[in-house]
């Protein structure tokens, strides 16, 4: 049977059948369709051998106040000759508005599609991929394409995704393995052990106040956003292992060429979460707290408290330069790097790829159609049912390893909100 492929006027029609109710898109339907077909082609595209990244922000610019500024609205920077949207202007334009920061501006002029100039925002927006507490601000409702590789194109409306072409099919919904079930199912003991441990210094206190166990999970959650997102934007991949040190044998088939010792500092991000329960705890009178309570504290100390968590995310991050894994066990102590998994560790037999968050479609993957650290991620996790591999390419690509019931299971993290 011959497979079907979706294209940009495919998109097109999807995103206007589902955009969000009582909201326009801004632009005639032929036009919106141009838009999508000609960021498609652009994503085709590199300049200097990188790959065409960019968002497309299609309203008009006297929508965007001149007084507007980064990570509250947008800077708008505006040419004094407008140019035409095509798909060599968006590749040229593209290293000069990183996608990060910056998107590349157009609507319509007189019937036709053209450039108006570039909008920085800021990368405020990234806040729920880099992991923090910030709230993101919405400042548009008009359409922004996202382009963030070869035929990679997304539509977003005030920072929901309405519809996205992936591998040739037509996507409503990012693959966040971080809203999966399984994931924080892998990690309840240790959380348990964490509550259980801060129950223990809390008892002494006045009016002892409980941890709930989202806010140990998401915590962790996020040092982990921002440690994935620091080694994609380091551009030479990486292999992190999470072992699970609670059975026997937690290392086999591991080769660490660079182990750290039993003192603190490998183990710092453990004590940084106990000071950061500590102190949400002490800044209420509630029996307990959770993330809201973390989300809405904005002292001083905690907010340094966060930022040295997230300083453990580039410790990390910056193990990962240099050739081999890093192992991090599941409280998050950094055992050390450099790991090799060794051949004792033999291939599965298959390997699935997942097509939701909890795995209950997949289809099957040619192992050799991957490079070496997907193989060995793929090992790791065949030998050691209880850990987790994340694998980040150098193409900024990232991938979930984990066991499920004998099978080996890969899930390709969405890595553009």
């Amino acid at each position: 049977m011959t497979q079907r492929f979706d294209y940009p006027p495919d998109l097109a029609r999807y995103v206007r059948d589902h955009w969000p109710a009582g909201r326009t898109i801004g632009l005639p339907y032929e036009l919106f369709c141009e838009a999508l077909s000609v960021a498609f082609k652009a994503s085709l595209t590199s300049e200097e051998t990188r790959p065409t990244r960019f968002r497309l922000l299609l309203t008009p610019p006297d929508r965007l106040p001149e007084d507007g500024a980064p990570n509250e609205g947008v800077l708008r920077l505006k040419f004094d000759r407008s140019r035409p949207l095509s798909a060599e202007e968006l590749r040229g334009l593209s290293p000069s508005a990183p996608f990060e920061t910056s998107l590349i501006g157009a609507h319509e002029e007189e019937g036709k599609l053209r450039i108006w100039g570039v909008a920085h925002s800021g990368p405020a927006w990234l806040a729920p991929t880099w992991g923090g507490r910030s709230v993101v601000p919405n400042w548009t409702y008009d359409p922004i394409v996202h382009v963030t590789g070869p035929g990679h194109i997304a539509v977003r409306s005030g920072g929901k995704l309405v519809g996205a072409l992936e591998r040739g099919v037509l996507v409503d919904a990012i693959m966040d393995v971080f809203e999966s079930a399984w994931l924080p199912a892998l990690f309840a003991r240790e959380r348990a052990q964490i509550q259980e441990q801060h129950a223990v210094f809390q008892a002494s206190a006045r009016s002892p106040t409980a941890v709930d166990h989202s806010l140990v999970g998401r915590i962790g959650q996020h040092m982990v956003r921002r440690l994935i997102q620091l080694v994609r934007g380091s551009r030479h991949g990486g292999l992190i292992l999470l072992v699970d040190t609670s059975v026997d044998g937690a290392f086999a088939g591991l080769r660490l060429k660079y182990r750290f010792d039993e003192s603190e500092p490998p183990s710092r991000y453990r004590t940084l979460l106990f000071r950061i329960l500590d102190r949400v705890a002490a800044g209420t009178t509630n029996a307990s707290v959770d993330w809201s309570d973390f989300a809405r504290d904005t002292s001083p100390d905690l907010e340094k408290l966060e930022q040295s968590i997230f300083e453990m995310s580039r410790v990390i991050a910056g193990l990962t330069a240099i050739d081999g894994a890093v192992v991090v066990d599941k409280r998050f102590r950094i055992q050390g790097f450099g790991a090799e998994v060794s051949g004792e560790l033999p291939s599965p037999p298959q390997v699935w790829r997942a097509l939701d968050v909890e795995a209950r479609t997949r289809e099957p993957h040619a192992i050799e159609d991957v490079g070496t650290r997907h193989r060995a991620a793929y090992r790791f996790v065949q030998g050691h049912p209880g850990g987790v591999a994340i694998v980040i390419s150098q193409d900024g690509g990232v991938s979930f390893v984990a066991n499920f019931d004998g099978e080996v299971v890969f899930w390709e993290q969405s890595v553009s909100p």
